[in-house]
């Protein structure tokens, strides 16, 4: 099963992306994507509380166990303010905190990126962080495809250039679900994966990612 790197959130109130985007279509289209990809694509995800309760929901809703579709990172900075709901995907990875949040988030990324080959990143609405995101991804994943969607604003939406299934403009806002099968190789009839044996602790075992 091929992997996917989701990045998504809808911006805070106080943040200058939300005067720029719209929280109902992040949803709409992250729940298109979600739909689309759980149980047919891994997805691997940083936790952030307004897109892993709806993560582990979809999964629910699909009768996809979660530890056959989702790998969630989780820097333990935050470790105070995760949403427990985090507790309840089965690939959780916690990596360690230098008691910094900036360096801390560059930590948490370079072990997601670099624990996983992926085919494919998708970037919808957030803030600063997606940006981020989406350069350290390009430099470790140079050939994975990128679908960063514009029509709900935030962040996302500034990314220099958008990979669509024809290589040219795309009206995304009419047809999300034909952007993530074509863009992202999924048949809307193919099975899913329901279910798999566990195979990855819910920790970095080998301290790869810790202090020190």
């Amino acid at each position: 099963m091929g992997k996917i790197f989701l990045s998504a959130s809808v911006p805070s109130t106080d943040n200058s992306f939300y005067e720029q985007c719209d929280p109902m279509l992040i949803q709409a289209a992250l729940r298109t994507f979600l739909y689309t990809v759980v149980g047919r694509k891994h997805l691997v995800f940083g936790g952030h509380p307004t897109i892993s309760p709806l993560i582990l929901a979809v999964c629910e809703d699909l009768g996809v166990d979660n530890r056959a579709a989702v790998t969630i990172y989780q820097s333990k900075y935050f470790a105070e303010v995760a949403p427990k709901v985090n507790l309840r995907f089965e690939n959780l990875i916690e990596v360690d905190s230098t008691g910094d949040r900036q360096s801390s988030l560059e930590l948490m990324r370079r072990a997601m990126f670099s624990h996983h080959k992926f085919e494919a990143a998708v970037f919808i609405g957030g803030q600063q962080g997606i940006l981020d995101e989406h350069v350290q991804f390009k430099w470790d994943h140079p050939q994975a495809n990128v679908i960063a969607l514009r029509s709900p604003g935030g962040a996302s939406a500034t990314i220099d250039h958008l990979l669509t299934p024809d290589k040219k403009d795309y009206d995304e806002l009419l047809d999300y679900v034909g952007l993530f099968t074509h863009g992202l190789g999924i048949g809307l009839n193919s099975e899913r994966n329901l279910s798999v044996k566990p195979s990855k602790p819910r920790h970095d075992p080998d301290n790869t990612f810790g202090k020190g």
